[in-house]
């Protein structure tokens, strides 16, 4: 059981490694920030450009502004709106507020009218402390407080701290998130659970009192209290930045250089625009990042140039940060750590049951830090703080995230994205819905949907029909949009369309829609010479490929008679003639001269490389999704794909490390739980349809698993000539050697017996076996090196090779298993007929003959009748 000062690192309790703050032992913010003034009363406490304020000064102007709320009828748990701009000012009135024993409710001044007045009305705002500038911006909906009126009258209040009763339960702010029914919603952070973040914060990534930290982000994002009060309750100073200067890289970089800050916290974003100045050199630097997902490369950026570098994770509802990784250069996964001292996060499948290690599930938050809920929200409440089965209190809750994570390295939790959809842009977390409201809104717009794209937020606005082709409408519809939303959440772009693809399920297909602009004229199949001479290089790639006379730039790939062989000479060649690697899938979407020019001018990290790909996307039957083999071709499934239904959606995934950056994927395990991370990030409701060819066979067996842990359905788990039974990778010392030896005089056998029936193709295949054996062999004894290209195809599949012969199968009663059986056989197998699966389809063994071999059976001609009898069978299975 959970001890209250010990730390849950996952699933399971652990004990700290570090003097962790006990409950029964926190003190009010108040108390912590009255006694550091005591103790350094004359220490800088928060410089602000030229100005400097100590730490008694900044207490004595906090007491005396809260003895003024109260004198203004203020009382214990009202709820004060503080809308100015970022002065020391601010920092007072947040002081003075939550020494009155009011709560704050932080609000930016550049919000929109109706933005700030719904929050003030929802929040039941007695008053909104402001300044001049911003007089009657807000209209009636609380009292407004000058601060220029009030710092006249502040010397006439006596600089004690006032005699408030303060409760660790009480409130001591309102923050205000993105909500998915059209409006915000405000989250209720407590005192204990803001406390206990800031003592955790303390201890680690840690702060002494000889330290400096830099404040830029804004008082409506909740990580701004590590910024203000972290210092504070340490003696440390605060470096306090206006609005724009926390906006210009540049400066932020002279202020850290200058004012010697020793921690800094941003989002990833505001990191990359650092980088992007003049900093090459290592700071004396501690950085905390967080808002959105680190990737590898730029931590490995970020390490280069700081002290220290932290990876912090936490929603909103469960204050600030609720976990935290220090990230080291020999890292090979980011992940964002373990909890913080009472705090607890766990790995959840839809029955609340703990998902096992490596495996996918829900994040739920628990312990000191979870908030009071929604305001005037209680269904929402209800949905998202639900009571915590594995505390001692029965009253205790647990916050559901939304977010997809699993255990690694010893205990961290890897974050793998959301299930639903809202976004992280810059660090904000947006509903996609109340921007779609707000568009919603707009004269001429029928529906909206909004998707976020390399930091973007997109808008596809499908309008009314006597509206369709204004495009003029487009500026009016982004300016309507600005008066309700603040401006990081204001779509980049809008895209008009005619209709909205839809997913089997009804709803809005959000995969197929990126594929989608507002390009018309592409829509012509006249002859279009190319323009550019990289369009020319292609075109001619295309035409010398496809034996064709010439290529327009619009026509497309698979219909001049492309295939995935065709695919891989082009991008070979591409990548020699250009020096860019893309993916073999962008050609599902980049079908055209046109579009493959353009996705060559992308740098590389506008370059997509999803795990999931759309084949076929369209059609309203439940999709298809297929895990390819070791050759990771997805391309070679456009060819079943043509000969099955033409309402059957089909996506494949690609595995990662295709790009050259990327590592692969250590464990089977660790892939399968990947693809179904990307899976969950999509809208295909909780029934599925799988498949694998060849090794992808073995990893949709693990997906199955894992799905049905997270209380999914799989319908249908097919696998394209897969052997099952890798026991023979287990078998150690002389039963090995034994069984080895034993095997070879029937495959000898199994050789004679095949070549008298098709012996071109069995010369084949053994020439191309033997030539890939003196191949490894040469590259081994000679030390030479590969072509790029083949060297990391090779890379990958013996990395993936590797993950096979390491992974343990183990019988399953997830669902049936299909088995698509090839009826030439060109290799020798111990278990010709079931191909080692009887053992472990506990649910039951369903073989089908195709013709072909291992790999023809997917090309034509045979690929026509394996598509419709892969069809029938899906048919069949998705039925029941």
């Amino acid at each position: 059981m959970r001890k209250d000062n010990e730390r849950t690192i996952t699933n399971e309790p652990q004990p700290s490694e570090i003097c962790n703050p006990s409950p029964a032992e926190l003190s009010s913010l108040q108390e912590l920030i009255d006694e550091k003034a005591l103790q350094y009363p004359d220490e800088v406490a928060l410089r602000f450009r030229e100005h400097v304020i100590t730490y008694n000064e900044l207490n004595n102007s906090a007491n005396q502004l809260a003895r003024y709320l109260l004198d203004q009828g203020i009382r214990k748990g009202d709820i004060i709106g503080l809308a100015v701009d970022r002065t020391p000012r601010m920092v007072i009135a947040l002081l003075a507020i939550v020494k009155s024993g009011a709560a704050y409710l932080p609000l930016d001044p550049d919000y929109p009218q109706a933005r700030v007045e719904f929050m003030l009305g929802d929040a039941g705002a007695t008053i909104l402390i402001t300044e001049g500038k911003y007089q009657s911006k807000f209209g009636k909906i609380a009292t407004e407080m000058l601060l220029e009126n009030i710092w006249k009258v502040l010397p006439e209040y006596p600089v004690l701290s006032p005699e408030t009763e303060i409760s660790l339960d009480d409130i001591v702010y309102i923050l205000y998130t993105s909500g998915s029914t059209g409006q915000p919603k405000g989250v209720r952070i407590t005192q204990k659970g803001l406390v206990n973040f800031l003592l955790n914060m303390q201890i680690a990534p840690g702060l002494t009192r000889n330290e400096r930290v830099l404040a830029v982000t804004t008082i409506s994002f909740d990580i701004s209290a590590l910024e203000l009060y972290l210092p504070l309750i340490t003696g440390a100073e605060v470096i306090l930045t206006d609005t724009e200067t926390s906006k210009d890289a540049r400066v932020l970089m002279d202020i850290v250089r200058r004012e010697e800050v020793s921690m800094m916290q941003a989002t990833p974003a505001t990191w990359r625009m650092m980088l992007e100045t003049d900093w090459n050199d290592s700071l004396p630097l501690k950085i905390l990042i967080g808002g959105e997902a680190l990737s590898k490369k730029l931590a490995e950026r970020l390490l280069a140039r700081c002290n220290s570098l932290w990876n912090m994770y936490g929603p909103t509802e469960t204050t600030v940060w609720a976990t935290f990784k220090q990230i080291k250069h020999e890292d090979e996964v980011i992940t964002v750590g373990k909890t913080i001292a009472n705090v607890e996060a766990y790995i959840l499948d839809a029955r609340l049951n703990h998902v096992t290690p490596g495996n996918v599930g829900e994040i739920y938050i628990g312990g000191i830090g979870v908030g009071k809920g929604y305001l005037n929200r209680p269904e929402l409440t209800e949905e998202k703080f639900i009571p915590n089965p594995f505390a001692k209190d029965p009253s205790e809750m647990m916050y559901r995230t939304g977010d997809l994570g699993r255990i690694v390295n010893g205990g961290d939790i890897q974050c793998l994205g959301r299930i639903d959809h809202q976004v992280k842009i810059r660090g904000y977390r947006i509903e996609l819905g109340e921007i779609e409201y707000a568009l919603n809104k707009q004269k001429g717009v029928r529906d909206s949907v909004v998707l976020a794209r390399n930091e973007q937020l997109i808008a596809y606005v499908m309008p009314d029909e006597r509206k369709f082709g204004y495009t003029t409408d487009v500026s009016r519809w982004l300016q309507g949009v600005k008066t309700l939303l603040p401006e990081y959440m204001v779509p980049a772009r809008i895209i008009v369309v005619p209709a909205f693809p839809l997913s089997p399920n009804g709803k809005v297909d959000r995969n197929t829609l990126e594929t989608i602009g507002h390009d018309v004229e592409n829509a012509s199949k006249a002859y279009t010479a190319p323009r550019t001479e990289q369009e020319r290089l292609i075109a001619s790639m295309w035409a010398r490929l496809l034996h064709k006379e010439r290529v327009s730039i619009h026509d497309d790939f698979f219909l001049l008679g492309g295939n995935s062989i065709v695919a891989m000479q082009i991008m070979t060649q591409l990548e020699k003639e250009t020096g860019r690697r893309l993916p073999l899938a962008c050609l599902f979407t980049a079908n055209t001269v046109e579009k493959l020019s353009q996705q060559v001018d992308l740098d590389d990290r506008s370059i997509s490389w999803d795990l999931l790909v759309p084949v076929k996307p369209n059609g309203n039957k439940p999709p298809l999704f297929i895990v390819n083999g070791l050759d990771m071709n997805v391309l070679v499934f456009n060819n079943v794909a043509c000969n099955m239904d033409p309402e059957q959606p089909v996506y494949g995934f690609q595995p990662r490390g295709l790009n050259g950056r990327d590592e692969p994927f250590d464990t089977l395990e660790d892939m399968a739980a990947e693809y179904i991370a990307a899976l969950l990030q999509r809208d295909f409701g909780d029934t599925y349809a799988l498949a694998g060819y060849s090794f992808g066979g073995i990893v949709a067996f693990e997906m199955a698993k894992q799905l049905q842990a997270l209380g999914k359905t799989v319908k249908l788990l097919a696998v394209f000539d897969t052997y099952a039974d890798n026991t023979i990778y287990f078998e150690k010392g002389i039963s090995r050697i034994i069984n080895k030896i034993g095997r070879q005089f029937p495959k000898f056998m199994f050789i004679l017996r095949s070549f008298s029936q098709y012996p071109r193709e069995i010369l084949r295949y053994q020439a191309e076996f033997f030539a890939r054996k003196l191949h490894d062999g040469f590259v081994f004894l000679t030390g030479k090196k590969e072509p790029e290209d083949v060297s990391l195809e090779n890379k990958i599949n013996k990395k993936y090779e590797l993950a096979y012969r390491n992974y343990h199968l183990q019988p399953s009663d997830s669902c049936a298993v299909d088995l698509f059986r090839v009826d030439t056989r060109l290799y020798y197998l111990r278990d010709p007929v079931y191909l080692g699966w009887k053992r472990y389809a506990l649910k039951g063994l369903h073989i089908h003959e195709v013709e072909g071999d291992h790999k023809t059976f997917l090309l034509p001609p045979n690929d026509r009748a394996f598509g419709a009898l892969l069809q029938q069978v899906i048919d069949e299975r998705m039925k029941d």
